[in-house]
């Protein structure tokens, strides 16, 4: 072996270890969901399209922020959070009975099922507006098939924020809701997932070094 080539090896040997020690210590994967709609009948909150499992306009796959894909066709949600009653009229947050579920299906075989923790519902009566954050602040994970390579080991968080379109109340509690928004999962990347990022960063940055030289 010639040493140019030796020095090639040599310098991919250490992009690669200096690679995967910088993505295992601070990989999060994202994936974030947009055309949300959701309703509240007093003792839980679900998905509120007009079929179910709903239809999604999108979920946007990032790892540490930056951009990885883009799904937009074939996108559903199928969302139950029981045990969810005494919101305060006036605002103020309640927790919901544990053993709900997400299951996000992306089309072509690909998924994310995930059976949630008990969540924090979050009430904030805003000037002009309503709006409810909530999130379960764990989940186990049944079942993925994730595009990009992307696999998510547990516990992964859940979390949606939503704009109220229709509210009730009976002057101490509210009582139903219809909203509107975005949600997000995200989670740390499997050690399989970890190595697909980082041959991902190095085939980046051997591009790069041939362009400047």
């Amino acid at each position: 072996m010639c040493m140019r080539k030796m020095a090639v090896l040599t310098i991919v040997a250490v992009l690669l270890t200096t690679v995967v020690a910088s993505t295992a210590s601070a990989a999060m994967v994202q994936i974030q969901l947009g055309g949300v709609t959701l309703s509240y009948d007093g003792s839980k909150i679900v998905d509120d399209g007009i079929a179910d499992p709903d239809t999604l306009t999108n979920a946007t796959f990032l790892v540490n922020d930056v951009l990885l894909g883009l799904d937009v066709t074939g996108v559903t949600l199928d969302l139950d959070i029981p045990g969810v009653s005494n919101i305060p009229m006036g605002g103020g947050q309640v927790p919901s009975a544990a053993n709900g579920f997400l299951d996000l299906d992306l089309g072509g075989g690909e998924y994310l099922h995930l059976t949630l923790d008990s969540a924090v519902v979050n009430y904030m009566p805003v000037i002009s507006t309503f709006q409810f954050v909530f999130a379960g602040s764990s989940s186990i994970i049944d079942e993925q098939a994730l595009p990009y390579g992307l696999a998510l080991s547990d516990p992964v968080s859940v979390s949606f924020s939503t704009q109220i379109s229709q509210i009730a109340n009976d002057g101490t509690y509210v009582t139903s809701f219809t909203s509107a928004g975005t949600g997000e999962i995200q989670g740390v990347p499997e050690p399989a997932t970890l190595g697909i990022l980082a041959f991902g960063s190095i085939a980046a940055l051997w591009r790069k070094r041939r362009k400047v030289a």
